[in-house]
């Protein structure tokens, strides 16, 4: 007896955005507009012949078809993503695909990972660098370790680390060797800067240093910009100027003595680091290996 079944991208347009609360943050999610995820989730309200959400100027509420609905729908997303990953896991033989950003695992994962290959040596990875937030079902994602303030509607979290920010610099840029010991003193340096420092994130940007610290914002718009933290750290490193660096950034550079730390200001990122994943990827034997090996490195710093 052949199935009468929605759409599937109907199916994935409704339960995204009940998951997300948005059409705006599906889109996102899916890589749509959002108007393509509204007429995606009317065409399945006219195939059910009821209404799903009610449509409020603050967001989307769901009616009580909906709440009825979402459950067993997002079961059997889960059941597939599931079935799906046994399948691959057994033609891959234990791989783990994980996504983070560049300079994290640049930073923190690569220097460690030998020692994930001795605990697990039949687990091979996958890493997938990326500043893109990449979709777990679509992407085939097992893993992901993302810096947020929180793991993300709709996902399981684990707190891997928070994440401690400073200012350096190469020692080549002080020629006379002395390293300046106050912000005032850093702003006569050529400063270099995060493109992705905003108003929701200060402190990856001069200027929320400066502000913080009751000073002079003045010499803050003048420097290079960079759209990549790894990139942003090697032109530190060449002696270009002073940079804000993420400990779990540049931890080995600092270690190598191919930067230094300037001053003793620090600011404790609000945001931390988070493992994160939907929870049915958690009870995967491979994904599980990996989280607990990650927070024994944590907890070992």
């Amino acid at each position: 007896m052949a199935r009468r079944l929605p759409p599937l991208n109907a199916l994935r347009a409704f339960e995204t955005s009940a998951r997300l609360g948005s059409f705006v943050a599906a889109a996102t999610e899916l890589r749509v507009s959002p108007a393509a995820v509204s007429q995606q989730v009317r065409r399945l309200e006219e195939y059910l012949d009821t209404v799903l959400f009610q449509r409020l100027a603050r967001g989307l509420v769901l009616t009580d078809q909906g709440r009825d609905y979402l459950p067993e729908l997002s079961a059997g997303f889960d059941l597939l993503g599931e079935s799906t990953a046994r399948v691959r896991a057994k033609r891959a033989d234990g791989v783990l695909t994980l996504t983070t950003l560049a300079a994290f695992a640049n930073g923190w994962l690569l220097p460690r990972l030998h020692r994930f290959r001795e605990r697990a040596p039949r687990i091979d990875m996958v890493l997938r660098t990326s500043r893109q937030v990449l979709d777990f079902r679509r992407d085939a994602i097992d893993l992901a370790i993302r810096f947020a303030p929180a793991p993300g509607r709709g996902l399981h979290g684990e707190l891997l680390c928070r994440e401690e920010l400073f200012p350096v610099a190469s020692p080549l840029l002080f020629r006379d060797g002395r390293i300046p010991d106050t912000l005032t003193a850093v702003a006569d340096y050529p400063l270099l800067h995060d493109i992705d420092a905003t108003p929701e994130q200060p402190w990856l940007g001069w200027r929320g240093w400066f502000e913080r610290a009751g000073l002079s914002t003045a010499a803050v718009g003048r420097g290079p910009q960079f759209s990549d933290s790894v990139v942003l750290i090697g032109a530190a490193v060449t002696g270009l100027g002073i940079a804000i660096g993420r400990a779990p950034h540049v931890a080995p550079l600092l270690a190598r003595g191919q930067i230094v730390r300037v001053t003793q200001e620090n600011w404790m990122a609000p945001w931390s680091y988070f493992l994160t994943a939907p929870a049915a990827h958690f009870r995967r034997p491979i994904v599980r290996t990996f989280v607990d090996w990650a927070l024994e490195e944590a907890r070992g710093e």
